[in-house]
This record gives structure tokens, sequence and C-alpha cells, in this order.
């Protein structure tokens, strides 16, 4: 999953073609993920260190690609149609009408990156999961994906923007997968004036790191928290209290790419449902988190194509 999603962020993101450098940029992504909550102890041997070095071969590879792209628009040598996130970041200026530094090109790549592959890929898995072992679940969004699929015959085989709007039941089994076990356990936020809370003084300044779960299964705002319930998502008109579900955080930093999230997963759990079953080696095997929620064995599955 981790290299799907890798994948189709590159293509679409990027328009990187597929090749030894997607893969040897994959790797050393998920090196310098592993760094952002290491302890920082940089020295050779610790998580860190090896996620500096990770980071540092990527801006290198990073650095290669804008400066082919700069170099192919100032020779007019790129379609209009081939343009991607490079060309956007290129042709952007400051206040002063400057273009902006390389390096600030090369953070946006990354956190780009990051917002839109992790999370997903392990959204898609614990999807993956839950469909082997929830039958009910499983042939409801199978029914869905199928009309889909008919949909699209009328469509000229086209699966586009109408035909995603029809996986209303996929994606409430997803809000529902991200309420039991969202992918980001929480964030930090800094603290800009004093403030109390539930009893305690927090003093401006200070780091606070908000959880999910704290809100996720809560009895008073989701009902049998324990129990899995994608039609708690159902009706638009129950919403539920602000800053409550939060798998993609709220507010003004809310993750701006929830809607890339979402397509992208429908879309691989469409091609997923409709061509393959699949039943999973380890049926036991339990969730850790490293942060995000893995299953601890990788969650090796059996695939049988459909035709």
């Amino acid at each position: 999953m981790k290299k799907i999603t890798f994948n189709i962020t590159c293509s679409i993101l990027f328009g990187l073609p597929d090749g030894d450098l997607k893969d040897e940029l994959l790797k050393d992504f998920t090196l310098t993920v592993k760094g952002v909550w290491a302890i920082p102890l940089d020295f050779p041997g610790t998580v860190f260190h090896t996620a500096i070095q990770a980071r540092q071969r990527l801006c290198q590879k990073l650095s290669t690609m804008v400066r082919t792209r700069k170099k192919q628009e100032d020779e007019g040598n790129v379609d209009t149609e081939d343009d991607n996130i490079v060309s956007c970041l290129l042709a952007l200026r400051d206040e002063n009408g400057q273009p902006l530094l390389e390096d600030e090109i090369i953070d946006v790549f990354l956190s780009l990156i990051m917002a839109s592959h992790d999370t997903t890929a392990i959204l898609l898995t614990l999807f993956v999961r839950h469909l082997s072992r929830d039958p009910e679940v499983s042939s409801k969004v199978i029914e869905e994906q199928n009309e889909v699929l008919k949909a699209m015959k009328e469509n000229g085989g086209k699966l586009t923007w109408s035909e995603i709007q029809m996986m209303k039941y996929t994606w409430r089994v997803a809000q529902e997968l991200m309420r039991v076990n969202p992918p980001m356990l929480g964030s930090f936020r800094l603290v800009t004036k004093d403030i109390t809370f539930d009893g305690y003084h927090i003093p401006k300044g200070w780091q606070i790191f908000w959880v999910a779960p704290g809100t996720h299964m809560d009895n008073n705002i989701f009902k049998d928290p324990e129990k899995f319930d994608p039609s708690r998502f159902e009706n638009s008109s129950k919403a539920f209290p602000p800053y409550t579900y939060v798998p993609f955080g709220a507010g003004p930093r809310v993750c701006a790419g929830i809607e890339f999230a979402r397509v992208e997963t429908l879309l691989i759990i469409h091609h997923l449902v409709t061509k393959y079953s699949w039943t999973e080696m380890i049926p036991d095997e339990p969730i850790i988190r490293e942060p995000m929620p893995y299953p601890a064995m990788g969650l090796p599955i059996k695939l049988y194509p459909k035709n």
C-alpha cells in the first residue's frame, strides 16, 4: 500500500515516471518519516541520524528534478498538459516578485509527499484488513462498487467524478476506520495564550499534544464507541460537535489534502474489490503503533483475481 500510494502521489503531483528513481525516493522517504518521531540524537546508529542522511539524499534527488524542470521550461520544452506541482512552484512569486528558493520548493515537496502518502497507506491497509474480517461490511462495499461498475459501462468504461460520488458507503467505512484507528494519533500545538482546561493551567508557550481517541472513543459523543458502525456517518445533518472527529485535524490547520486522500482511497479500494478477493495469512495479527497503527507483521495477504 505504501508503494501504491507513493507512486500515485509522485505521478499525479510531480509527473514522475515509474522506475528506479521512484523506488529510491520511497526507500529514503520511509527512513525520513521515521526520524520525525525519533529522539533527536544525531550520531551514527540512531534512527534520527539515519533519517537525516536519508533526507539529504532525498533533497539531492529532488534538487536535480527541480533544476531539470526549470531548464526545460526556460528552453520552452514543456507541454502545458504536463504541468504539475513542480511547474506551479517554479512559477510562484512572492510579494516582491521573487521566485521561491530551491530549498523552499524541496520543503514543499517533502510536506506534500508526507501529507498525501503515509496516512493514506495506513487507511488502505486497515481497510483491506477489515474487509477480510467483516463479511457484512465487505458485501455492502462490493455491492456498491458493482453498481459503480454498471454506471461506468454506461459511461464508456470510464471512472469519473460522478462514479466516485456514488461510493458513499465505502467512504463511510473509511470514516469509521479512522475513528477507531486514526492514522494520526494526534499532533503538537503551541499554546498562544494562557489557558485553563479541565482544571489545569497551561501557560503561553507550552507545547500540548492532542490525541484523537480522547473524543473518538467517548461514549458521550459516539454511542457504543467500541462497535464498528459506518452508519454513524450516514446522516450529515447529525454532525458531531466541532473538534470531536479529527482524523484530519480541525480548524485553520486542518489537513489540506482531505479530498485528495478521499479520492485516492476510493479509487484504490474500487479496483481492489472489483478485481480481487483476498484472505489474511495471519488471521489474529494485532495492530501496533510506531506511531501510526501498523499490522504487526505488515498484513501479508493472499490475492485471488476475480476474472
